[in-house]
């Protein structure tokens, strides 16, 4: 799963930052949605932009740093002068992305961290407050983005959680998904969705 998948979408994720403004838009219109639903979710906000429907809350906000920023954002995911840490922070800056949804954001593109969403929040049993940034000072947030790091790889590593997440929401969906293969071949095919016929 991980190792087919996450690999198309890095390859495609790296071609330009257009693309990758695609990636994170999946992980974007994630937050608090059902899986299942992104890739209309996605076709909407290729063809309303920031005036999609399912930009609501803080979303519209990320959406619009999103556009604004894909270069400097393509430049530090890619760059070889920061550490994971300083990239996860700065994925983090994007409006309504927090440290779960920058790490999902770096598991897609870099292979990398990963995505401690609800589910696996209560899957490890972590508390939901741990990782929240609010307004600390830069080197609070730097540490916290660490230890979300070390979390991550203490737990398994960006593969383990993809593939592990996968099947846990298969399991726990079995009318929308036939097995775990297909929720993680979804991750390519919503993303791409957004971006055929471009």
């Amino acid at each position: 799963m991980y190792k087919t998948h996450q690999r198309m979408i890095a390859k495609f994720s790296k071609e330009s930052p257009d693309n990758l403004k695609w990636t994170k838009g999946l992980a974007l219109t994630s937050i608090r949605q059902d899986f299942w639903l992104l890739r209309s979710q996605l076709l909407d906000l290729k063809e309303y932009g920031v005036e999609s429907k399912y930009l609501f809350g803080s979303k519209k906000a990320g959406w619009e740093y999103i556009i604004n920023n894909k270069q400097n954002l393509y430049n530090k995911i890619y760059s070889n002068k920061i550490s994971l840490a300083e990239k996860l922070l700065e994925v983090a800056s994007i409006p309504n992305i927090g440290l779960a949804k920058a790490g999902f954001i770096l598991q897609l593109t870099l292979g990398k961290v990963g995505c401690l969403d609800v589910h696996n929040l209560n899957r490890f049993g972590i508390p939901s407050t741990v990782f929240r940034l609010n307004k600390v000072k830069y080197s609070t947030a730097l540490r916290k983005a660490e230890y979300y790091i070390k979390t991550c790889e203490d737990l398994g590593g960006s593969e383990y959680l993809w593939n592990s997440w996968c099947e846990f929401v298969a399991e726990k969906y079995p009318w929308k998904y036939r097995n775990a293969n297909q929720v993680s071949r979804l991750h390519v095919d919503h993303i791409f969705s957004a971006v055929q016929d471009a």
